[in-house]
């Protein structure tokens, strides 16, 4: 018989919990809130006691699986369109499966005695030490292939942007976006999304000069207007930059509700 010991089961599953949201965020360039991450965390840790309950059916045991899936993401973070979620989840499945798959493999290679499996929640016979000292290790194995990959966030992710055109200036705060690499289509000039308000005193009159700049997100596809400001300077970690050419994008929506107005395309700052 499978002794498990409940302190432990909800202190790793906590940890480990708090490390594979940490890795979706970091992975899907979200903005990470360490108190959202222990709530989330948390659900994560409270389901993790279903596996002293009865077994349940396995479609029922699936369908709980995904529904308490979507309420840990959504408490960690703020995905606001079901594709966002959607996508949310997939990755947190994913990460989910290749730290099970690091731990079915050191369980198999060091021939530890245990492993319980019920209601969709796993229970390896390993110390806690094990269990923390992987979790640490296949976090540091996304931020590897993060770096591989070039999907790791730039350092300096918040800026300042001024511009200037026929006579008005502006200057917001905005955020690097990897995720951003959009460019005006006839020049190849980077291009930075913004909110109107942000910038509603550089937008030419009657739309005059603006071109129209495609975009692809997961929660679909359009089309922005642009323009191209007289002059633009952007502040990032003490270092000024002055792209010599570059376009601003308008948002009628809010690029984001944590403080910032724009979205830089990274490519400005090399």
């Amino acid at each position: 018989m499978q002794v498990v010991y409940v302190d432990v089961l909800l202190g790793l599953n906590l940890f480990i919990n708090y490390f594979l949201l940490l890795a979706v965020g970091r992975f899907l360039h979200l903005t990470v809130r360490r108190l959202r991450l222990v709530g989330g965390a948390a659900i994560g840790a409270l389901y993790s006691l279903t596996i002293l309950a009865p077994p349940l059916p396995s479609i029922l045991s699936l369908l709980c699986r995904l529904a308490v899936s979507a309420i840990i993401m959504l408490a960690a973070y703020p995905l606001r369109s079901p594709k966002l979620l959607l996508r949310g989840v997939t990755a947190f499945y994913l990460v989910n499966f290749a730290f099970a798959g690091f731990l079915l493999a050191f369980w198999y290679l060091t021939s530890a005695q245990g492993i319980l499996i019920r209601n969709s929640v796993v229970y390896f016979n390993l110390s806690p030490v094990v269990f923390l000292a992987a979790t640490v290790l296949a976090y540091g194995a996304v931020r590897l292939i993060q770096r591989l990959t070039g999907r790791e966030e730039p350092k300096a992710l918040l800026c300042r942007v001024s511009a200037t055109s026929a006579g008005a200036s502006v200057s917001f705060s905005a955020r690097v976006d990897t995720g951003n690499s959009l460019t005006e289509p006839f020049s190849g000039a980077p291009v930075i999304v913004a909110d109107a308000e942000a910038v509603a005193a550089l937008i030419p009159p009657q739309e005059e000069g603006c071109r129209l700049v495609p975009y692809h997100t997961v929660s679909g596809s359009g089309l922005l207007h642009a323009f191209r400001p007289e002059s633009l300077m952007i502040e990032c970690a003490g270092k000024v930059t002055k792209p010599p050419q570059v376009y601003i994008a308008v948002s009628e929506q809010p690029v984001s509700q944590d403080g910032f107005r724009a979205l830089l395309n990274p490519s400005l700052l090399e």
